[in-house]
């Protein structure tokens, strides 16, 4: 890396330096949305710090402990060799262009990020901070040969890819009002936060027509007034750039939650349910779940007619195909000889009831699926989504929606081609006045079975938490619930009418809660479904959406 390059980048900003001088002392406020900790390989062979030393000056005073590599430097109220440090590692820190920029202090056991330029805070350091303290006051042994109880083992064996020790939720926050409240409460320091990118042209042409992307980035750069078009667009001068971070954060949090996390937080602020591959709608400019989704989808080929019944068959180790044509055969016999031994041929299953495996893309080094279902839990109806994998067998979508008598937004739109049954429309009435338990039992009976039958891989819930009677508790309940379900990853986003969702803290920390396993209402008696109560118009679309899809899926019938 040009060691120019790396200085420009972490000194981009207006910031002054903290200096002996410059600095003046008050309130610190530790940053909770460090993306660098979770880059960091921690240092775990710290025996001794007693009489440490910086190793540039021997300067006994002040001195922060590297935690990538362990040396002892002076702080920036010394001879600033820490600082020193972290800049000559830049140079040699070709994967992540970001050194070793966290630091310890052995005064206070503060953490310190010299790229954020920010004290921080975040559970993965947590052990090593104990560690610290446990040598600093004595509570270790100096005799790495002397017996030591269970709990200083835990502490001398500091293992740092221990899932106890690492945050298993990954998050990525575009509004600032949310990232404000979310900066008072404890809940960002369990959580790996990801930087707010922009989605590049390349990524946003795998999904949209490129007459489409070209107009929308003209748009952005030249402020042209594209209301002329056939689709109606709501846009301000920060709409299309907005829409394309939203893009970019929602690609990066689902593929890091597929390759290193259990779950993941999209809290975007620009929809995209109902934009299709060729134009936007309304404030939906880019589609940003179908943009993540196809960037990690391993594209199945869909055989025609006749070559659906073909079988492979090993008869006295011939390979060859049952109603395949003579040449057919042949270059099917040639790749069997011509494979390695160790490679084995799958054999051919029914989707829904094959196993879950997340394969590894070996150029672009991400993690790609087959199976991939779509909650959509906000109001309106994300016509966009289903347009768009309403022919797919490989996308599920589900969506509760406010009855509007929209295109393909009711119960009978089922999908088509190899897509039929494969989406699923719960049109509400009643929207505005079902409650907790109306919206538990259509999860309940309709949500979860089909989740057990389809097996998906990666579930996205999108929300927008504008349906009136629904508490924060509901969300978390079902949040909860589509948390612990087997061989599947989670991912919630937000998206559908975000007009007002800086007013919905309470709802996005109660979610939140639940993903770092802060929270638990899964074993409330209260969520217990009461069939008797149950909204006249939820149970009349429940029994309707059944009835619609017992041909397709058994759990139904």
């Amino acid at each position: 890396m040009n060691f120019e390059a790396a200085l420009n980048k972490s000194f981009d900003d207006d910031d002054n330096e903290l200096t002996s001088e410059t600095d003046r002392g008050g309130i610190v406020i530790l940053k909770q949305t460090c993306e660098h900790v979770q880059y960091i390989q921690l240092f775990d062979g710290l025996i001794d710090i007693k009489n440490a030393e910086c190793i540039d000056c021997d300067s006994k005073t002040e001195n922060w402990l590297c935690v990538s590599c362990g040396e002892m430097h002076c702080s920036r109220y010394i001879n600033n060799h820490g600082e020193g440090h972290w800049i000559f590692t830049l140079l040699t820190d070709e994967k992540y262009n970001i050194g070793h920029c966290l630091t310890i202090s052995l005064a206070d056991l503060s953490v310190w990020c010299y790229s954020c330029k920010s004290y921080i805070k975040n559970i993965r350091l947590n052990p090593l901070i104990n560690h610290i303290e446990s040598i600093k006051f004595g509570l270790l042994s100096d005799n790495k040969n002397e017996y030591s109880s269970p709990q200083e083992n835990i502490l001398n064996n500091l293992v740092t890819n221990k899932p106890n020790q690492n945050p298993s939720t990954i998050i990525a926050i575009q509004d600032n009002f949310l990232l404000n409240d979310l900066q008072n409460t404890d809940l960002l320091s369990y959580c790996y936060a990801i930087k707010v990118r922009s989605a590049s042209i390349e990524e946003l042409v795998c999904l949209h027509s490129s007459n489409y992307v070209n107009m929308i980035v003209s748009a952005e750069k030249t402020h042209v007034d594209i209301s002329s078009n056939q689709f109606s667009i709501q846009y301000n001068e920060k709409t299309f750039s907005d829409a394309r971070c939203s893009a970019g954060i929602t690609i990066d949090v689902i593929q890091n939650v597929l390759n290193d996390h259990i779950n993941g937080f999209i809290l975007s602020t620009s929809p995209g349910h109902r934009a299709s591959n060729d134009h936007g709608n309304d404030t939906s400019i880019y589609n940003n779940i179908a943009l993540a989704i196809n960037s990690i989808l391993i594209d199945k080929i869909e055989s025609n007619t006749r070559k659906s019944s073909l079988a492979l068959i090993d008869s006295n180790n011939h390979i060859h195909m049952e109603g395949a044509t003579p040449i057919e055969d042949a270059i099917c016999h040639m790749i069997h000889v011509l494979t390695p031994s160790a490679t084995t041929t799958p054999a051919i299953t029914n989707q829904r009831n094959s196993q879950i495996s997340i394969n590894t893309d070996k150029n672009n080094n991400k993690s790609q699926i087959e199976r991939v279902l779509i909650l959509d839990m906000t109001c309106e109806h994300g016509c966009g989504l289903q347009s768009i994998y309403y022919k797919s067998n490989q996308v599920f979508y589900i969506s509760i929606h406010k009855e509007n008598h929209q295109h393909r937004s009711s119960y009978h739109d089922c999908g088509k081609n190899q897509g039929l049954g494969y989406t699923m429309n719960i049109p509400l009435a009643s929207i505005d006045k079902i409650n907790d338990k109306d919206y538990i039992t259509i999860i309940n009976e309709l949500i979860l079975p089909i989740i057990n039958e389809f097996k998906p891989e990666l579930i996205i819930v999108c929300v927008d938490f504008q349906i009136q009677q629904l508490t924060p508790l509901c969300y978390a309940w079902i949040i909860e619930k589509l948390n612990t379900i087997n061989n599947s990853k989670l991912v919630v986003a937000l998206d559908g009418d975000l007009s007002n969702i800086s007013s919905k803290s309470s709802y996005v920390q109660t979610v939140l809660s639940i993903l770092i396993g802060k929270l638990s209402v899964i074993n409330n008696d209260e969520w217990k479904t009461n069939h008797t109560n149950i909204n006249n118009d939820v149970r009349q679309k429940i029994d309707f959406v059944k009835e619609k899809h017992q041909k397709y899926w058994s759990c139904f019938s």
